[in-house]
C-alpha cells in the first residue's frame, strides 16, 4: 500500500456526510423504515438528504439523532415533547 493510500485511510469521517440508505439506518437503529419516515414526515425530527431519485440518505449525525429520539421515547417522552426539546436546543444554538 502506498503512503498516500495509507494516509487517506486514516482521514476523519465527516459525520454530516449523507451516506446511509434508510434500510441500513433501520438496521443500525433497530427502527423500522416506516417509523423513520414517520419521524421525518409527520414530526420533522430528522431531515435526511435526498438523492436525485428522491431516496433518503442519512448521515452519522442523523443516525445518532434517531438513536437519541428512540431513547427519549423509550423513557416515556412523547414525540411532541422530543420535538420541543430539539427546537429549544436549536434556538439556544441560534442565539
Amino acid at each position: 500500500m502506498s503512503r498516500k493510500a495509507n494516509r487517506s485511510s486514516h482521514a476523519a469521517v465527516d459525520p454530516t456526510a449523507a451516506v446511509y440508505p434508510i434500510r441500513t439506518v433501520a438496521q443500525m437503529t433497530n427502527l423500522s423504515p416506516q417509523r423513520i419516515r414517520a419521524w421525518e414526515t409527520e414530526y420533522g425530527l430528522v431531515r435526511p438528504q435526498r438523492t436525485g431519485g428522491g431516496h433518503r440518505l442519512f448521515s452519522q449525525q442523523d443516525v445518532e439523532r434517531l438513536l437519541w429520539i428512540k431513547r427519549m421515547v423509550e423513557r416515556g417522552l412523547s414525540l411532541q415533547g422530543v420535538k420541543r426539546l430539539l427546537e429549544e436546543a436549536r434556538d439556544r444554538r441560534g442565539r
